[in-house]
This record gives C-alpha cells, sequence and structure tokens, in this order.
C-alpha cells in the first residue's frame, strides 16, 4: 500500500493521470478523500490555479517538500 500523503505537502502529477495537461505539474495537497482507512485520492491545489482539481491517488507523487497551513491562509 502507498503512505498516505499529509496535507500541504508538495506533489507532482504523475503520467499515469487521465487529466493530461496537468502531467508534470506541481501543486499542493489541500484535502484527502479516505474512508475506513482507504485512501480513493487527494484534492490538490496546481501551482497558479485558483480551484481545487481531484487526483487519483496513484497519479501523485509528493515531492518531500512540507509547506504550514499558515503559508496558503
Amino acid at each position: 500500500m502507498k503512505n498516505k500523503i499529509d496535507f500541504d505537502s508538495e506533489v507532482e502529477i504523475q503520467t499515469s493521470c487521465t487529466h493530461k495537461e496537468y502531467i508534470g505539474c506541481k501543486g499542493i495537497v489541500v484535502g484527502i478523500s479516505e474512508e475506513d482507512g482507504v485512501i480513493y485520492g487527494y484534492g490538490v491545489v496546481i501551482n497558479g490555479k485558483e480551484t481545487v482539481s481531484y487526483f487519483d491517488k496513484d497519479d501523485l507523487k509528493p515531492t518531500g517538500k512540507q509547506f504550514k497551513r499558515e503559508d496558503f491562509y
């Protein structure tokens, strides 16, 4: 099982993503779709965008960069 990506983590969109225009883009995790311990996907704000987009858990790769909530609010 893939590890859970934390809120406010930077991620990169992988080639498996069905939304081809986002492949290679980076963004910040602002939501997690999870039920009964099963992670389905993540809400991500893509750099330069103002809306949240949903991505399957396998479409994201953490960059290792972690932000703080106050960096955004």
